[in-house]
């Protein structure tokens, strides 16, 4: 299981990271706001996520790291209660919702679930219980106001999934110290999490243009920045390996120069959208699975991760480059086929 959740949890933050950042970058009156609350899901949850991919590989590992992970806990748990406090802000504006006491209820749930975090800061096990009480109550007026526009199409099924990362996450903080095995109910709330950010990447998508890539490569190009940043950092506390580095430079030349280069080749073509789509969607995601094997590497590596682990990002990392290379080959031939037919 330990094996498993090192794929889950580097997959994970490597998709919701990444789409914060390129939900940041789309044209939509929204962007910003969902921008910014799938950016510190991922990187709130990176600072207890990261360490415990490197516990899960080291003998007593979540003993020797109790400090990040209690650290790194704290902050996860800011940054959602920040998200849950912009989910209901985001709902508020889509409604166009009048309500200054539900918004100065969630604002003091909010101020009290921050001081209660801080405070529990001092191991009060009777503290960090407490500080979840606001934090669900916020999450039961996200819930709610949901439902009530559960046929909106912008927010169709999202009551259900933030419904279930409660009920997943709710036995975990009341049952976690008597009964360590019902924190596997956290991989189930992530879950939730995953299909919470993809329905709002969802409401801000438009038709693919040609364009798009270039905002693609925009994004690739702050990730692969992001990454290199976090090497520096990472580094300085744990034994981090230089592998890690290697997915700070595939980012910025497979992710941000391959498609300006796409992108100049096809932008006056009659290469359909739809084509250039579906293409660029198997790229996507070879460089997601290359570049995520690649940071994972980077984290476990010298510690000497168990075969089955080893086997695994080699695998990850083998069916990222099989359709990275598949992908470049299509886009390329077909952008320099649309060029000869144009010029004929």
């Amino acid at each position: 299981m330990n094996q498993f959740e090192i794929f889950f949890d580097g997959l994970y933050l490597s998709l919701v990271i990444f789409l914060g950042i390129r939900m940041l970058l789309i044209n939509h009156e929204d962007s910003k706001t969902l921008g910014a609350m799938t950016l510190l899901l991922g990187l709130g949850d990176s600072f207890h996520l990261v360490p415990r991919i490197i516990a899960n590989v080291m003998d007593n590992g979540f003993v020797v790291n109790s400090t990040s992970l209690f650290i790194g806990t704290r902050v996860s748990s800011i940054t959602m209660s920040v998200f849950y406090l912009l989910f209901y802000f985001y709902i508020k504006k889509t409604k166009d919702l009048k309500n200054k006491g539900l918004d100065i209820t969630m604002l003091g749930l909010f101020v009290a679930r921050l001081i209660t975090v801080l405070v529990s800061f001092k191991s009060d096990a009777n503290m960090d219980l407490i500080s979840n009480l606001p934090f669900v109550i916020m999450g039961l007026i996200d819930i709610v106001l949901l439902f009530k526009n559960r046929n909106l199409e912008t927010f169709k099924r999202l009551y259900i999934y933030v419904f279930f990362s409660f009920l997943f996450y709710i036995p975990v903080v009341l049952f976690k110290k008597a009964y360590p095995s019902v924190g596997m109910l956290m991989m189930p709330k992530t879950v939730m999490y995953v299909l919470i950010v993809l329905k709002l990447y969802r409401n801000l998508q438009r038709n693919f243009v040609k364009r798009d890539l270039m905002e693609y490569a925009f994004a690739y190009l702050l990730s692969g920045i992001l990454v290199g940043a976090s090497y520096r950092e990472l580094s300085k506390v744990f034994e981090v390996t230089k592998y890690m580095s290697l997915a700070h430079t595939h980012l910025i030349v497979l992710g941000f120069v391959l498609p300006g280069i796409f992108y100049l080749l096809i932008k006056n073509s009659d290469l359909a959208d739809e084509k250039i789509k579906k293409l660029f969607n198997l790229y996507n995601l070879g460089i997601y699975l290359a570049f995520t094997s690649m940071i994972i590497h980077g984290l476990v590596d010298s510690l000497m991760p168990m075969r089955l682990t080893e086997i695994g990002l080699i695998s990850i990392s083998g069916v990222g480059h099989i359709l990275l290379t598949i992908s470049i080959i299509l886009l390329g031939t077909s952008a320099l086929r649309s060029r000869e037919i144009k010029r004929a």
